[in-house]
């Protein structure tokens, strides 16, 4: 079973390419793993998507988000742990497009 539809995921990519940068709220989960890392960000911290990319059907779309510590890091997330901002114009499409996916990873692994 394939987890997303390929040229919906490509669509969807080539939007959030034309509005890079992308104001996004990590996940918790995501929050840690760059903490993990020696960087320190608050709760709130709002991260931009510098980049967007097609990880396959496992990895499903991933952006590259800028790391605030002055450093070149930058760090590869998955779009479903990511919160887009209510008011951006992409927000609907992008919600849609990771409660489908996590539903379908859900069914996947069940």
């Amino acid at each position: 079973m394939m987890i997303d539809n390929f040229d919906h995921a490509m669509e969807l990519i080539n939007k959030i390419k034309e509005n890079i940068p992308i104001p996004v709220i990590p996940s918790k989960e995501t929050l840690k793993t760059i903490r993990q890392n020696n960087i320190t960000i608050p709760d709130n911290h709002q991260f931009q998507i510098e980049g967007v990319m097609y990880m396959g059907d496992m990895g499903g779309i991933g952006c590259a988000i800028s790391v605030p510590d002055g450093s070149e890091s930058a760090f590869i997330v998955s779009l479903t742990h990511l919160r887009i901002l209510a008011g951006h114009p992409l927000a609907k499409e992008i919600k849609y497009y990771q409660r489908k996916r996590t539903k379908k990873l859900a069914k996947s692994q069940g």
